[in-house]
C-alpha cells in the first residue's frame, strides 16, 4: 500500500527564525493600542477542528464582529504562517501552550487585562498556573488533549495498550499518527523510558530515532486534519491520536477501542493569547471572553470533545462527556502524563531529526 505522507515546512526554532516572527506579529512595544474602535473583524489562528463554525458564527450574531480564521495543521505549520505574515495580521492565536514563552520573550504577546476578561474566573483552578506561564499572565487555556492509542478491533484483534505494542512489523502501513514533532517525540522518549521528554541530549535523541526507525515503517499517515476520517473510513486499523479524534471515531465504528498508553501520556494544552500588535485587540478580548462562557465552551466539546478546564461548563455538558474517560482522563492516567516545555534552540534537533526520518 503506497504510504500518505503530509509534507510539512521544516521550521527551526532558532534565533533567526524567532526574528522573522517578531516581524510577522509585531511587538506590543512598537504599537499603538490597537483597541481599532468601531472595527468590526478579528483575526484568528487556530488548529484545524478546533474552534467550530457554529461558535464563530453565534458570536458575530451577538456582537457584529466577523472572525477570519486561519487554520493549521502542526505547531511548525503555525509557525510558518506566523513566521511569514505581516505585522499585525493575527489578533489571536489559539495554540500549544509551550509557544507562550517563546511569544512572550520576544515581545509579542499581549499582558491580559483580567478586567476584560471577566469569565475568565471560569477556568478550574487546577488548569491555571502551569509552567509555561504560572502567573497566566499571557494565556488562557483553551482545551487540554491526551494522545491515545485507538484500534479497531474488528480488524486488529492483538491487545495494543503500550507504545511498545505499536512496533510489531504486522502492523506495517496500518497506523496513522498526529503530525506534531514534539509531541510524538514525547511520546517516543517515554516508550524508551527516558525520564524527561524535553531532553534533546545526545542519549535522548538516539534512544527516541531507534523507537522511530522501527515505528516509521508502520506508518501509513501523518495526519494533523483529521485522522479520525482514515480510522473511519478503514484505511487505518490503528491511530496514535488525540483522545478527541478517536471519540469521534469510536462513535461512528464502535469497534474502536481507545487506550491510555502503559509507559505514558502525552497531555498536551493550548492556550490562548492576544498579540501585541493585534489591530483589533478589543475585539480579541470579546472573543476570548466570549470562548470563556460556560455555555459556549460547553458547545465547542460537545463538537470537538477534548479535555475542558472550563468548570462553567459542566453543568451544560452531556453526561456521555462527562463521564467518559477520553474526556476526563482518570487521576492515575494525569499522575504519568507529561508536560511540553520551552526548549529554545534544543527544539531545532527534534525537528531535524523528525523530518529526515519522515523523509
Amino acid at each position: 500500500m503506497k504510504r500518505r505522507m503530509k509534507k510539512i515546512m521544516t521550521v527551526a526554532v532558532t534565533a533567526a527564525m524567532a526574528i522573522s516572527m517578531l516581524a510577522g506579529c509585531g511587538s506590543s512595544d512598537e504599537k499603538s493600542e490597537g483597541s481599532n474602535a468601531g472595527s468590526k473583524e478579528v483575526n484568528v489562528i487556530c488548529w484545524t477542528e478546533y474552534l467550530p463554525q457554529e461558535v464563530l458564527d453565534s458570536f458575530e450574531e451577538k456582537t457584529g464582529i466577523t472572525v477570519n480564521m486561519t487554520t493549521y495543521t502542526s505547531p511548525d505549520d503555525m509557525l510558518a504562517k506566523v513566521q511569514t505574515s505581516k505585522e499585525g495580521t493575527y489578533d489571536v492565536i489559539i495554540g500549544p501552550e509551550n509557544y507562550t514563552p517563546i511569544f512572550s520573550k520576544l515581545s509579542l504577546l499581549e499582558e491580559l487585562d483580567r478586567e476584560k476578561l471577566p469569565n475568565f474566573g471560569n477556568i478550574a483552578e487546577q488548569y491555571l498556573g502551569r509552567e509555561n506561564d504560572p502567573e497566566n499572565t499571557y494565556s488562557v487555556p483553551y482545551m487540554f488533549a491526551s494522545a491515545v492509542i485507538a484500534v479497531n478491533t474488528d480488524v486488529i484483534t492483538d491487545e495494543i495498550t503500550s507504545y511498545a505494542d505499536l512496533l510489531k512489523p504486522d502492523y506495517k502501513d496500518k497506523i496513522v499518527v498526529i503530525e506534531d514533532s514534539r509531541a510524538m517525540y514525547a511520546m517516543a522518549a517515554m516508550a524508551q523510558g527516558c525520564d524527561d521528554v524535553n531532553d534533546t541530549s545526545d542519549e535522548t535523541l538516539a534512544s527516541v530515532e531507534s523507537y522511530w526507525k522501527e515505528l516509521f515503517p508502520n506508518i501509513h499517515a501523518f495526519d494533523g486534519d483529521s485522522p479520525k476520517t482514515l480510522m473511519i473510513n478503514g484505511e487505518c486499523p490503528i491511530g496514535l491520536i488525540y483522545g478527541a479524534e478517536a471519540l469521534l471515531a469510536q462513535q461512528e465504528v464502535p469497534s474502536i477501542k481507545c487506550f491510555y498508553p502503559e509507559e505514558g501520556v502525552y497531555l498536551g494544552s493550548d492556550s490562548m493569547m492576544i498579540t501585541g500588535a493585534a489591530k483589533n485587540k478589543d475585539n480579541a478580548y470579546e472573543l476570548i471572553n466570549y470562548i470563556l462562557d460556560g455555555e459556549v465552551s460547553a458547545s465547542i466539546s460537545e463538537i470537538f470533545p477534548y479535555v475542558n478546564p472550563n468548570k462553567a461548563a459542566l453543568e451544560y455538558l452531556s453526561e456521555d462527556y462527562t463521564k467518559n474517560e477520553l474526556t476526563n482522563p482518570p487521576e492515575d492516567v494525569v499522575g504519568r502524563s507529561c508536560t511540553l516545555m520551552d526548549i529554545g534552540d534544543e527544539a531545532s534537533k527534534i525537528v531535524d531529526l523528525w523530518t529526515r526520518l519522515k523523509g
